[in-house]
């Protein structure tokens, strides 16, 4: 009976947060109240507090969830022999589509908290957390050792404002590209900056 009635309470929040994305991406997010979400989703405004305490709390509860499973597939070990070969090759760098496809699988709702209709904090918040996660990971892979001379956290940041740049123009734009054309462009990116630098 207990299984029954959690599945009931999670349908009903599944219900409510469908529901609420639809109304922020017709009005915005300032727009939207409860006792209009609480008409559209057919239950009482009590139904709604027994899952959230105002629509503030369920926005942030949708953003933290994206954002800390973002946080927890940036972060993986990155081997730049293994990234140059597969430029050379012009074949997806399999750990960098892993986190495109995270990306991918919360496209719609990444671009809706980005964009006008979202809540001005989150593309901050979005950004702090990419920003955080490069400097794990350069740590991680042993980057800054090997470049004394930059100050990590100019080094994390132009890593980050890299991906970053390349990312939220794929999410505004609609997610043109798959996660595996779009790591092969990354990479592109990446390697094409060395050349321009060796020209100059």
């Amino acid at each position: 009976m207990a299984e029954i009635h959690e599945m009931m309470s999670a349908g009903t929040r599944a219900l409510i947060e469908d529901n609420f994305l639809q109304l922020m991406e017709q009005e915005g997010f300032h727009k939207v109240s409860v006792r209009q979400l609480a008409l559209r989703t057919h239950i009482n405004r009590g139904t709604f507090y027994l899952h959230f305490t105002d629509k503030y709390d369920l926005l942030e509860q949708l953003q933290r969830e994206i954002l800390t499973g973002l946080e927890q597939v940036m972060v993986v070990k990155i081997v730049r022999e293994e990234m140059s070969e597969h430029y050379l090759k012009g074949i997806p760098y399999p750990p960098l589509v892993h986190i495109l496809e995270y990306l991918q699988q919360h496209g719609e709702r990444l671009r809706l908290f980005l964009g006008a209709k979202g809540d001005a904090v989150f593309p901050g918040q979005f950004k702090e957390v990419v920003k955080r996660s490069f400097y794990r990971k350069l740590e991680m892979n042993g980057v800054f050792a090997e470049h004394p001379a930059v100050p990590p956290e100019y080094l994390a940041a132009h890593s980050a404002s890299i991906f970053l740049g390349i990312t939220e123009e794929w999410l505004h734009s609609g997610m043109p590209y798959t996660p595996e054309e779009l790591a092969v462009i990354y990479n592109e990116v990446l390697f094409m900056q060395s050349t321009l630098i060796a020209k100059a």
